[in-house]
């Protein structure tokens, strides 16, 4: 089990009247800058390492790797489990959202454990006995405990979490009373603020590599901008490539053309939540979803390389 106690740095920079902080968490780097002066009754050090602690008690809270994790004790076979409070808000919190987007399945934990300990394509009969056990009408939050109808299904987390914890940290900024920062958990980027220099944050959105197109930029105040992509993660199989976000109403890995998907919203859980989305609907549905949602921003690349936008 990784020791994270030590694992972080402090770094000034006086030009900018900035203060950053760099730490591992969530098997990923990460790192929070505060820009300007704090609130009066706080240090900017002191600040910085609560947001360090505040993202260490969410690994513990969630993690597959610890045994008396929140997550870990869900997907025990078990009818009920008392959690935490903030477990039982982001279960609550997937199961409305894909009440608007069914292909977003947080249940889909039984048929991704397949795909991950693989060695070989998995049978049908492997994928449909996985299947059995896959859907969000079986599972239900009661105050702090979360119900299963059947023991066997197992939660998945992954297009969530980051964006929960994304939304607690700037919270916790503001409350501080920080007025611009810069936080970015693995990739789950928020922009609390304006851009120090008055202006809206300019952020670069990512493109696969290999992929021939330009990079577009989106400016932002006070949101997140959350990219997911089937390129980032994946199992490999008897020389292929199969992606790490499988399609609970499938049970394979999505083979959608959208490659990389770019969500921008006032709520980092929801840009994470859409950006997972987006990545199984495809080109085919791309503008049905954004539709869906006009309160938030969508960018999509293609593997040919066409860049889609709402």
């Amino acid at each position: 089990m990784a020791d994270f106690s030590k694992d972080f740095q402090i770094a000034y920079d006086d030009a900018r009247d900035a203060c950053a902080i760099r730490f591992r968490c969530f098997d990923t780097p990460n790192s929070v800058t505060v820009f300007g002066p704090v609130g009066k009754d706080a240090d900017v050090e002191g600040v910085l390492l609560e947001v360090r602690r505040m993202c260490l008690e969410f690994h513990r809270l969630w993690s597959f790797s610890f045994p008396a994790s929140d997550i870990a004790r869900i997907n025990e076979p078990c009818e009920h489990v008392q959690v935490d409070m903030r477990t039982a808000l982001l279960i609550s919190s997937m199961k409305l959202f894909r009440e608007t987007e069914p292909a977003f399945d947080f249940t889909v934990g039984p048929v991704s454990f397949v795909w991950k300990r693989a060695e070989r394509v998995p049978s049908d009969e492997e994928l449909e006995e996985a299947l059995s056990h896959v859907g969000a009408g079986k599972v239900s939050v009661v105050g702090d405990v979360v119900e299963k109808a059947d023991p066997l299904v197992q939660v998945d987390i992954g297009g969530a979490a980051k964006g929960f914890v994304a939304d607690s940290v700037a919270a916790y900024l503001r409350s501080a009373g920080v007025a611009s920062a810069d936080i970015d958990l693995g990739g789950n980027l928020f922009m609390v603020g304006e851009h120090p220099a008055g202006r809206p944050w300019r952020v670069s959105v990512r493109v696969p590599e290999g992929v021939s197109a330009k990079a577009p930029i989106v400016e932002v105040r006070n949101q997140s901008v959350v990219t997911s992509g089937s390129y980032e993660r994946f199992v490999e199989i008897g020389g292929k490539r199969y992606q790490h976000i499988v399609d609970a109403r499938t049970g394979w890995p999505s083979d959608s053309d959208i490659i990389s998907a770019t969500v921008v919203s006032a709520s980092s859980l929801q840009a994470d939540m859409l950006a997972t989305t987006t990545l199984l609907a495809g080109s085919s549905e791309f503008n049905a979803l954004t539709a869906r949602h006009p309160e938030a921003r969508f960018i999509a690349i293609t593997a040919d390389g066409a860049v889609l936008s709402d």
